[in-house]
Formats: C-alpha cells, sequence, structure tokens
C-alpha cells in the first residue's frame, strides 16, 4: 500500500536545528496553535472530499492511502498527488512512501543519509523521550536510520527497550494500519469580545456559544463527544484547548460546566472566543436520562416542540435573552439575544 503524507510548509517547520543532528520537525514558525489547528482541519477536509480517508493526529500534517484512489484521478498515483495538491494548495507538501515515515522523509527536507533526528515526532512519546533515544544513539555512533536498521532486534532491546524497539520497527518499515479519522460536518461558532474581558462576561460569552452551537441545523440532533475551545489574545497570538466529555452529550449545562474551568487557563485577555465540536455521537434521543419527580416528561415535550419550531421556522426562530453586562452606561451591552436552549 502507498500511503501519502501531506506537510504544511509554515505548519510544521523543518528547519530548526535539533539536538542529535539533523533537521528537526516542530513549530518554530508558528507560535498559534488555534490557526495551526484551522488550517490542518481546512486541509484535511479538503483531502477528504477527494474521496481520501484521513489520518491526521497532530496539526501539519496529514496521512492517506494513495491506492484506493487512483482509479478515481488518472489512473496512478501521479493523478492522486495533482489533484491533492490542487485541492490544499501550495502551502502543503505532498509526497508518497511505503510507510508514513517513508512518506513523512519525502515529504520534509531531510538529508541524506537521514539522521536518527527524523525519528523526533514519529514514536508517539514526549519529546523528551524522543531525545533521549536520540542522543544515545548519537553517543554510541548511530547517526543515520540505515546504520540503525542494521542492528539486531536482541541488540537494540538490550540497550533500550521498548521505545528502540519500536524505532527499529519504523526504520524497518513495520507500522499499523492507517487510522482514519470519520469525516463530518464542521460545527463552529464564533464571538467577538470587547479587549480585556475576563471574569464573569467570559462566562456569559461562553454560554452564548455552546447555545449557538446546539442550535445549528447540522447538527441534526446529535450529541457532541469532544470540544475545542479557543480564543484569540488582545496581546496577539492564541490559546486553544480541547476537553473531552465522557459519554456523549447534548445538555448546556453539562457543556457548560466543564468548559467554564477551562477559561481560568487564559493566558490574557481575549478578543475572539471560538467553540467547535470534536467528533459527534448518537441523537441526544437515544441518551438515558434521569429525572427526579414529573419533570422529564415536560422537559420531553418541550424539546420536541423546540426542534419542531426551528424546522420550520429557522434556527433562530426562538431565542432566550442572556444578561450579560446589567451595569454598562450602553445599552446595548445589557443583555444579548441567544438561541433557545433544546433542554
Amino acid at each position: 500500500m502507498e500511503t501519502a503524507c501531506v506537510i504544511g510548509k509554515r505548519l510544521a517547520s523543518l528547519s530548526r536545528p535539533g539536538r542529535g543532528g539533523g533537521p528537526r520537525p516542530g513549530r518554530a514558525d508558528l507560535a498559534d496553535p488555534v490557526e495551526a489547528a484551522e488550517a490542518t482541519e481546512a486541509a484535511v477536509r479538503a483531502l477528504e472530499e477527494l474521496g481520501a480517508a484521513v489520518e491526521s493526529e497532530q496539526a501539519g500534517e496529514a496521512f492517506f492511502a494513495v491506492d484506493g484512489l487512483c482509479g478515481l484521478y488518472g489512473g496512478d498515483s501521479a493523478g492522486v498527488l495533482a489533484a491533492a495538491q490542487r485541492a490544499v494548495g501550495e502551502e502543503w507538501r505532498i509526497a508518497t512512501g511505503r510507510t508514513r515515515l517513508a512518506a513523512f522523509l519525502a515529504a520534509g527536507e531531510w538529508p541524506h543519509p537521514v539522521p536518527v533526528a527524523a525519528l523526533r515526532t514519529r514514536l508517539g512519546v514526549s519529546e523528551r523521550e524522543a531525545d533521549a533515544l536520540i542522543d544515545a544513539l548519537a553517543r554510541l555512533g548511530i547517526g543515520t536510520l540505515s546504520a540503525f536498521s542494521h542492528l539486531s532486534s536482541d541488540q537494540v532491546a538490550d540497550r533500550f527497550g521498548p521505545l528502540g524497539l519500536r524505532a527499529l520497527g519504523l526504520c524497518r518499515g513495520e507500522e499499523e494500519p492507517l487510522r482514519p479519522r470519520t469525516p463530518h460536518e464542521e460545527l463552529a461558532e464564533e464571538i467577538e469580545l470587547p479587549e480585556g474581558v475576563a471574569g464573569r462576561q467570559l462566562d456569559r460569552a461562553l454560554e452564548l456559544l455552546v447555545d449557538r452551537l446546539l442550535a445549528v441545523p447540522q447538527r441534526k440532533g446529535r450529541t457532541l463527544l469532544g470540544l475545542r475551545l479557543g480564543a484569540r489574545l488582545a496581546g496577539g497570538g492564541s490559546w486553544s484547548v480541547e476537553q473531552g466529555l465522557g459519554r456523549p452529550s447534548a445538555s448546556p449545562r453539562v457543556l457548560r460546566n466543564v468548559l467554564t474551568p477551562r477559561l481560568e487557563e487564559l493566558p490574557g485577555p481575549a478578543t475572539t472566543l471560538r467553540l467547535r465540536a470534536v467528533g459527534l455521537g448518537p441523537p441526544a434521543r437515544d441518551q438515558l436520562e434521569l429525572a427526579v419527580g414529573g419533570s422529564e416528561p415536560r422537559r420531553r415535550r418541550l424539546r420536541v416542540a423546540v426542534r419542531e419550531v426551528r424546522a420550520a421556522q429557522g434556527a433562530e426562530a426562538l431565542l432566550k435573552i442572556l444578561p450579560v453586562e446589567g451595569g454598562s452606561r450602553v445599552p446595548e451591552r445589557w443583555a444579548l439575544l441567544t438561541p433557545y436552549p433544546e433542554l
């Protein structure tokens, strides 16, 4: 199977020198994790529209199998790569190889013979652990992938343990199959904030974002599996954090409860707050709910009524008043209209 690697020229810089010799993959020329995540998501979606099943586990790169697409794009890998390049744009490098590592090296700017530093981001461990292995190999005079691959498994296991064996397997072309993600529609909402927003105002902005995200028609009543909360900072740069939910949920209260504590991690005042769904689960009606007394039947009827009105009149047909700055001198800041929750 031929595997293609797509690397963002700006998102995954290969020019920063690293310990142990050779170029070092990193993010030196892009200190904006939100921009990196957004650009990678856009590229992955463009590849998925071509029919590719894409694996992307870190910003700035993606992998997909070429063989199944050849019949759609000229009968060979060259046609597939040309179509992929047009889809993602010239800001991305694309190359193929027999494995992820081979494709990654072909898409990068690695010298030949390839230094062992190329393994730094391919081992699935922390940078500190990867650096320790690379430094140990360098001290023993093993500076290239070719030299490393000629060691016996017993030698590597005895000196470097399981991590060394994993690295040796990668050098010999031993990799697990691709793990492509399940394509899904983008669900994201963003809100502009007055400069210097903090505290209670951020909580209100988050509440508004949650309500808007749950009200978008593309959700089609499905639950959420995870969320990515991001912000653009007043002092420049950005911040983002992913939050798993533990179990699928479409409850505004649950989403607010898990996200509100994360606002305390903001490194400074924000000018924009953004919320994106990371994975969709089964429809909300399939969830088991516990209720106290006789409130649940009424909530269920109200939930159905809200969906029916939205289906007939649109997402903005039902709104609620969200108090924001009751003490402000500007009336427009006293309250906002936000989509009525589905309960």
